[in-house]
């Protein structure tokens, strides 16, 4: 009987490493290889041993993703499996306790269709496609919170937060559903290291396979250092460097992190005699920023991306010549708001997301084109105009030298929209009818900016004059000086290379029991409740994989 449980557990084993074979290289299907075989060439007492002992899960990190892959894996494992949570800081989930202002965006629109969803976020948009459509959907996350008596509402934007207004609704949601499932939390535990133990090399590989080197600190503030053996580990660390140093010893890639969801610093505008000096606070409904992609900053293959040398034989390759192409140009909608630095908003925020690296390569100081009507240019469009867009507007505002003759230009924005827009994205407000497009202060500022004097009337203006002010409307040329994060909030885009973990089921393709989960993985999203989003999905498979891929190892004893 115990040879033939032998060969079921050799049957499991065998299907999980052709899993690994498909696409990674031949040291990694051998160390598999060598795992099965020992546990079938082991003795009957330590073969039974090793299945009738409990599992144990480890999960680095007690952020949003931890503690939701760490009570799923509680829940799908029905209590087989010891789960350890180790967070290096004092208390758990301190991101979602400052999340929208302290209220937690928990998530987005669920009932927006799915595409729409997947395009807010700038990386693993296509990976994450198969997630929230057949293992974790959105529809999924919100039903957990509201089964477990959390209400939620939608705002006006997209965002959605517990009525309540309060991050401490979600944070004592989670840690109630993880205590019930029975998850261990350590506090002041942080993980040094993990050693992969060979199955040949460890006299204790019963154990498992994960060491962890945890430094702890008891109630007495002793530093106190210790080794736990963990049958399968899952990373969950945000973007913190321990868990791309972890995973880089493990065998995996990381995309090197630079900031994402920043605002941008403009000192030549916001100066003294600049453009938008002393016009902090005021905001754009619906403005278009433009980022044209020059050759300095596009950036490098993924392979290079990684924080791995290249090898020899890469470096001495000649580099092939390619022909020239249009400079391709990143471009996103929003509303627009001036700060004492420069420029933020929504708008902005996307722009810094969709193009994260190209920021980063000329080290934020660029040029962006702010386009502070894109509403009402196309609806002139629909009304007939043709043309580009600072045509559209030039023939807009030199209709005003007919029609308020005797009024100063300075004055304010004679552009108004005649119809409300819906929109069906996340890109931009609704325009407001019959009102002006530009505030006062700001429209008095493009004009000054144009050469414009503000005490010339519409009648006396000249086609140079207006020509010039259309183009500042179109094209407003942005200077970049720099960039400023969200501290607590702050997000990246870069992670563990995603060719390297099986979406379905968020498992290493290099490592057997590693499971990724989070913003510790190349994918993020913008502002909106994204970024949340992803975590619930990616650490509730993560979890339930995990449970799944103990249970591999238990179930031939429970046959």
């Amino acid at each position: 009987m115990k040879k033939y449980l032998r060969y079921l557990m050799f049957i499991q084993m065998m299907k999980r490493i052709c899993s690994f074979q498909n696409y990674h290289r031949h040291d990694v299907s051998h160390q598999l290889m060598l795992r099965t075989s020992s546990m079938l060439m082991s003795t009957s007492s330590n073969s039974d041993d090793a299945t009738s002992r409990r599992r144990r899960i480890a999960v680095i990190g007690g952020g949003a993703s931890g503690m939701f892959a760490a009570t799923a894996a509680a829940d799908a494992s029905s209590s087989t499996c010891d789960v350890v949570v180790f967070e290096g800081t004092s208390k758990t989930m301190s991101k979602v306790r400052i999340s929208g202002g302290g209220r937690c965006n928990v998530m987005h629109d669920v009932t927006k269709p799915l595409p729409q969803i997947l395009s807010s976020y700038p990386r693993g948009n296509k990976e994450l496609r198969g997630l929230y459509t057949k293992r974790f959907t959105p529809d999924d996350a919100y039903d957990w919170f509201t089964s477990r008596g959390v209400e939620l509402k939608t705002e006006s934007d997209g965002r959605m937060f517990p009525v309540t207004d309060n991050s401490q609704t979600i944070i004592d949601t989670i840690t109630h559903a993880a205590i019930k499932a029975g998850v261990e939390v350590r506090t002041k535990s942080k993980v040094q290291s993990v050693e992969w133990i060979d199955s040949d090399d460890n006299n204790n590989h019963d154990n498992g396979n994960f060491a962890i080197n945890v430094s702890s600190r008891s109630a007495t503030a002793a530093k106190e250092e210790s080794k736990e053996y963990f049958d399968a580990l899952i990373l969950a660390t945000g973007s913190f460097p321990i868990g791309h140093e972890i995973a880089r010893s493990l065998g995996h890639k990381v995309i090197k992190p630079v900031p994402s969801l920043f605002t941008f610093d403009t000192k030549e505008l916001v100066r003294e005699g600049g453009t938008f000096h002393g016009l902090a606070g005021l905001s754009v409904q619906t403005a278009r920023l433009t980022l044209t992609v020059s050759d300095e900053m596009k950036p490098p293959s993924a392979d290079d991306l990684t924080e791995q040398p290249p090898s020899n034989d890469e470096a001495s390759k000649p580099k092939k010549k390619k022909r020239k192409k249009k400079a391709p140009a990143i471009t996103q909608e929003g509303p627009l708001l001036i700060t004492h630095h420069g420029i933020s908003g929504p708008a902005t925020l996307r722009l810094s997301a969709f193009a994260a690296r190209e920021f980063h390569a000329v080290k934020y100081n660029c040029e962006v084109k702010l386009h502070f009507c894109p509403k009402f240019e196309e609806q002139q469009r629909r009304l007939g105009s043709t043309g580009g867009s600072e045509d559209i507007l030039m023939d807009a505002l030199w209709e005003m030298t007919r029609l308020i003759p005797k009024r100063r230009v300075a004055t304010g924005c004679p552009l108004f929209m005649t119809e409300s827009i819906e929109e069906n994205d996340d890109t931009s407000t609704n325009e407001t009818p019959n009102a002006p497009i530009i505030p006062k202060r700001l429209w008095a500022a493009l004009v000054s900016h144009s050469s414009i004097s503000p005490d010339l009337v519409w009648g006396d203006a000249s086609k140079a004059m207006i020509r010039s002010l259309a183009n500042n409307l179109a094209s407003f040329p942005l200077k970049t000086t720099g960039f400023s994060s969200f501290k607590e909030e702050f997000v990246t885009a870069g992670g563990i290379f995603l060719k390297e973990v099986q979406l379905t089921n968020m498992e290493s393709k290099i490592r057997p029991g590693l499971f990724m989960a989070g913003e510790v993985l190349d994918v993020d999203g913008v502002t909106g409740g994204f970024n949340f989003m992803g975590c619930w999905s990616t650490g509730f498979v993560a979890g339930g994989s995990a449970a799944e891929f103990c249970s591999i190892v238990n179930s031939p004893e429970e046959i």
